[in-house]
């Protein structure tokens, strides 16, 4: 990559296993998997993984310049893993590590099932602040990184490593973003206690975009446990103001915009002061338009749905696409469901996701699904599927 890049996408990366499944009328995955049984599933599918893979190709399939920096092994999966990134921008900052393994997930996504993923982090667990290539990132607009519960180096010491990589990034006026996932709930990372990570992560974060989920689970552990263990669909147990508490919370934190996720349902978001996204490079000149606003973004319908994984990782694309183009709240929350809506339509995390003039199409011509769960309060603006709480 020869001009500067719009956005550095930093962090977890791997080499997703995928075997496709048939159709099926099995409702659970238990009814699936049992002992001793053999199950038919096609020829495997080979896909670079992780929030470098699913955020950063998506952002470069959208048109912007992306460059990676994470690392891999010295090893056949690292080989495969730079060969493939090395389509989709700059690998230059992908270091190679000699003393451990590549990270490989084993996805098993069959139709119509939540997934399971077989994780190794390999030497993922290792990034550091000193693996970042920082003139890279001094020439860019957007520093993001995703999967810091995955990264052991990342969550240890209550996020000291991070922490100082976001406030680094800050230091060289550019903006940050970070995203999460959903830890192994008895690993390392599972067993943590997040509050004081939060505290000191989250105020060098300009804009944020966990799930919901994820941030019960950092934050209100019983209660993520409850919801787990009585109910199928998570986020359709919650009102909205479990949503507004959490956004709140990390606001009050000196988070910059949270956008936080809710699978099926959507994707709400809160912004802070105007003084607070004065500080964010990418949001300065649209200060006032982003002042302490609440909005609720519909989801589209999906048709076929072959595979959900990465849909996250996507939506947090179409978001970041969006806010680089210089595009209103209202759009990027449109962008960010519609990528999401992209994501399902293959079985990898990034073959159904289209152009920047397609995404464009399909929020003219997609009809957003209703979010009667609002409730009072909340009114439906001039952008289509866009709610917001006055």
């Amino acid at each position: 990559m020869t001009q500067s890049p719009d956005v550095v996408v930093a962090g977890h990366l791997c080499l997703d296993i995928i075997p496709p499944f048939r159709l099926t009328n099995q409702q659970e995955i238990s009814d699936l998997f049992k002992p001793g049984k053999l199950v038919d599933v096609g020829a495997v599918v080979l896909s670079t993984g992780g929030a470098v893979s699913n955020t950063g190709i998506a952002l470069s399939k959208l048109g912007c310049q992306v460059a990676f920096m994470s690392m891999v092994g010295n090893d056949t999966l690292g080989h495969i893993i730079i060969e493939k990134m090395s389509e989709w921008g700059d690998v230059n900052g992908i270091v190679t590590e000699g003393d451990e393994g590549s990270s490989y997930t084993v996805v098993l996504a069959p139709p119509a099932i939540d997934r399971m993923l077989l994780h190794h982090p390999g030497c993922n667990d290792s990034f550091t602040m000193k693996n970042i290539d920082w003139g890279i990132v001094t020439r860019s607009r957007l520093f993001h990184l995703g999967y810091p519960p995955l990264m052991r180096s990342l969550f240890l010491n209550e996020g000291k490593e991070l922490s100082g990589i976001l406030k680094k990034v800050k230091s060289l006026g550019v903006s940050t973003s970070l995203d999460m996932a959903l830890p192994d709930p008895e690993s390392e990372a599972g067993r943590m206690n997040w509050q004081s990570w939060m505290q000191n992560v989250v105020p060098y974060v300009d804009v944020f975009t966990p799930s919901i989920e994820e941030m019960l689970h950092f934050l209100h552990r019983t209660q993520w446990e409850t919801i787990r263990t009585t109910e199928e669909d998570f986020t359709g147990t919650l009102s909205i103001d479990v949503y507004r508490d959490v956004a709140n919370h990390l606001i009050e934190l000196g988070c910059g915009v949270v956008f936080l996720k809710a699978g099926h349902r959507g994707i709400y978001c809160m912004t802070p002061s105007r003084d607070r996204v004065r500080e964010i490079p990418i949001l300065d000149q649209s200060a006032t338009a982003w002042d302490r606003r609440e909005l609720w973004g519909a989801p589209y319908t999906p048709g076929n749905i072959l595979s959900a994984t990465g849909a996250g990782d996507s939506a947090v694309a179409g978001i970041l696409a969006a806010v680089l183009d210089g595009k209103t709240i209202e759009e990027s929350l449109q962008f960010g469901n519609c990528l999401g809506f992209q994501n399902l339509r293959e079985l990898d995390t990034t073959s159904g996701i289209g152009t920047r003039e397609e995404t464009e199409s399909l929020i003219r011509d997609l009809k957003p699904k209703p979010v009667d769960f609002l409730g009072v309060g909340w009114a439906l603006g001039p952008f289509s599927g866009v709610w917001e709480r006055r």
